[in-house]
C-alpha cells in the first residue's frame, strides 16, 4: 500500500508540474453575474409538515405582504389537517408528528369530548393550514391561513437564525410549491451565505485551502448556470442540484474559501461552464458525452492520480475501490424495482467501455429475456458507486474464511444468505501452557452463488474530482492549477458578487 501511495504522489507531481500556468484574472464578462441572494428549496422533496421558528421574535407575512403574526412562537404549516365541528380544535393527522404522541392527544381529546356528553358531529379535512404554537399549548388554536392549497408565506427573525424542523438558516424562509405541486420550503439567502454552505458540504472543512477555493469557484460557477430553472426557487439543496445544509455545514474555512475566490467564476469563451464535479474519478475523469447528452469542449477525460489519497481516509476508501454482491434473485428484485423484468438474471455483459474504462453499454440476460443499459444508467439499474467497474458471477462452490472483527463484511454475508459452516477457535493457553479455554477468531462461510462488481470511484466522473482536487493541492497546487487541469481551456474571470 505504501508503494502504491508514494507512486500515486509521484503522479500527482507530475500533474501539477504539467499543469499550465493560471491565465490573468479576466475581466467581468457582461452576460456573467451573480445574483446578491439565491432562492433554495431546503425541503427535499416536499414536506407535509413544516416548524419554523427562531431564538428571537419570528414575523409570518402572508402574500400580499399583510402581517400576520409577530412574536416568540413556532410556526406550524400542515397538510391535510382533520378537523371536528364541536371545538374548532384540531385533530391531528397520524405520520405528521410522532404518531405515538399524536394518537396519545388524539385519546384525550375524544375522552374529554366523552366526558362532556359531546361527539363530533363532522370531521373535515383542511388541505392547508398555518398556525401558531404557543408555548406549552396543546394545539395550534384557531389557524392564521386555512386554504386549498398552499400558501407562501415568508417567514423572518429579527435577529439570529430561522429553524426548519430543527434545521438552522440563514435569510429567510417561505412555504412555496415544487415543480409538481408538493409543499416546499424555499430559503433565501446571501450567495457568499449559500456558497460557504455548500463547500462545507460537498468536502470536509478540514482539506487544503486550494482545494476549499476549487470548490467554491467550482460551486459559485454551478450557481451561475442553474438559475430560473423553477418556479418558486432558484436550486434544489441537495445532489440534485449541490448539497446544502445551511448553517450546520458552515465553517471558518469554508466562510474563507469564499471570501478568498469573492466574484470569481469559470467561463469558457465568454461562457459560464457547467461546472460539473463528482467526489472521486477513479484516477481518471470521464468525456462528457459519454455520461451526459452534450461533448463539452472543456469537460475532457483527464488523468485524476489525487484521488489515491482517499486510501489514507476511512469514509474516503469506500469511495476509491469498492465491491457490490448481489444474488441472482437478489438482482432481479433490484431490477424490478427500477423497471427491468428479464426473469432471474444470469449473464451480465459489458459490450462498450470508453477509454477511460467507463460502461456505457451493459447487457443483462435473465430467464425471460434481455436488456441493454445505456451510458451512466449502470449505477442506477445495478446499484453501483461509478460506472468504472468490472462484473463476474462466482459460484455456489466458494468457501470464505473471515476474522472476528471483519463486522462489515460479516453483515455482507449475512445479505447475502451465505451459510455458517463453523466458527474456529484458537486455544488461550494457562500458567502451565495448557489450554485453559478456546476462543472465537474467525468464522468459515459458504458463499451462495452471485455476481460481483469491483470498482473504482464514485459518482459520474466528469470534471473535477474532489478527491483529486484535495490530492493535488497536498501537492502545492493552486486552486487556479486544479481547476484548469479538470477544466479544459478555462480563463478565470472576476464578475463581482458573493
Amino acid at each position: 500500500m505504501r508503494r502504491r501511495f508514494a507512486l500515486a504522489l509521484a503522479a500527482i507531481a507530475v500533474v501539477v508540474a504539467s499543469a499550465t500556468s493560471a491565465p490573468p484574472m479576466a475581466a467581468a464578462a457582461s452576460p456573467l453575474a451573480l445574483p446578491a441572494t439565491v432562492r433554495v428549496n431546503v425541503a427535499g422533496l416536499g414536506l407535509s409538515r413544516a416548524l419554523i421558528s427562531t431564538a428571537s421574535t419570528l414575523t409570518v407575512t402572508g402574500p400580499d405582504g399583510r402581517t400576520l403574526y409577530t412574536g416568540r412562537g413556532q410556526a406550524l404549516a400542515r397538510l391535510g389537517v382533520r378537523r371536528g365541528t364541536v371545538s374548532g380544535a384540531a385533530i391531528p393527522q397520524r405520520g405528521t408528528v410522532r404518531e405515538e404522541l399524536e394518537s396519545l392527544r388524539t385519546a384525550i381529546r375524544e375522552a374529554r369530548l366523552e366526558a362532556s356528553g359531546l361527539s363530533v358531529a363532522e370531521v373535515t379535512t383542511v388541505p392547508f393550514e398555518l398556525g401558531v404554537l404557543e408555548g406549552d399549548a396543546d394545539g395550534t388554536g384557531p389557524p392564521l391561513v386555512a386554504a386549498k392549497a398552499v400558501v407562501g408565506v415568508r417567514f423572518e427573525a429579527d435577529a439570529g437564525y430561522l429553524a426548519l424542523n430543527g434545521r438552522l438558516f440563514r435569510g429567510a424562509l417561505e412555504l412555496a410549491r415544487d415543480d409538481e405541486g408538493d409543499m416546499i420550503v424555499v430559503n433565501t439567502v446571501a450567495t457568499a451565505d449559500y456558497l460557504a454552505s455548500v463547500v462545507g458540504a460537498e468536502v470536509p472543512a478540514s482539506w487544503e485551502p486550494a482545494a476549499l477555493a476549487a470548490q467554491a469557484i467550482a460551486a459559485r460557477t454551478y450557481l451561475l448556470t442553474h438559475l430560473d430553472r423553477h418556479d418558486a426557487y432558484d436550486l434544489e439543496g441537495d445532489t440534485r442540484d449541490q448539497a446544502y445544509d445551511g448553517l450546520e455545514s458552515e465553517a471558518a474555512a469554508t466562510i474563507e474559501a469564499v471570501r478568498r475566490t469573492a466574484g470569481i467564476v469559470a467561463p469558457y469563451r465568454g461562457a459560464a461552464i457547467s461546472a460539473l464535479y463528482s467526489a472521486n474519478a477513479g484516477g481518471v475523469t470521464e468525456d462528457s458525452e459519454n455520461v451526459f447528452p452534450n461533448a463539452l469542449p472543456y469537460l475532457r477525460s483527464v488523468p485524476s492520480p489525487g484521488d489515491e489519497v482517499a486510501r489514507l481516509s476511512d469514509w474516503g476508501r469506500s469511495g476509491l475501490d469498492w465491491t457490490r454482491e448481489l444474488t441472482p434473485k437478489q438482482l432481479q428484485a433490484y431490477l424490478a424495482a427500477r423497471g427491468i423484468d428479464v426473469g432471474e438474471p444470469r449473464t451480465i455483459e459489458l459490450l462498450q467501455k470508453t477509454a477511460a474504462g467507463r460502461v456505457v453499454r451493459a447487457r443483462v440476460t435473465g430467464s425471460t429475456g434481455s436488456r441493454d443499459i445505456g451510458k451512466d444508467l449502470s449505477r442506477y439499474y445495478f446499484g453501483l458507486k461509478s460506472g468504472l467497474f468490472t462484473v463476474v458471477r462466482r459460484p455456489t462452490a466458494d468457501i470464505e474464511l473471515v476474522a472476528r472483527w471483519e463486522q462489515a463484511r460479516l453483515r455482507e454475508l449475512d445479505a447475502l444468505g451465505a451459510t455458517l459452516i463453523g466458527p474456529l477457535s484458537e486455544p488461550v493457553p494457562g500458567s502451565d501452557m495448557e489450554p485453559i479455554e478456546f476462543v472465537v477468531v474467525a468464522y468459515l462461510y459458504r458463499v451462495p452463488d452471485r455476481f460481483v462488481f469491483t470498482g473504482r470511484g464514485f459518482g459520474h466522473g466528469v470534471g473535477m474530482s474532489q478527491w483529486g482536487a484535495q490530492g493535488m493541492a497536498l501537492a502545492g497546487a493552486s486552486y487556479e492549477q486544479i481547476l484548469a487541469h479538470y477544466y479544459r481551456g478555462i480563463a478565470l474571470t472576476q464578475v463581482g458578487g458573493g
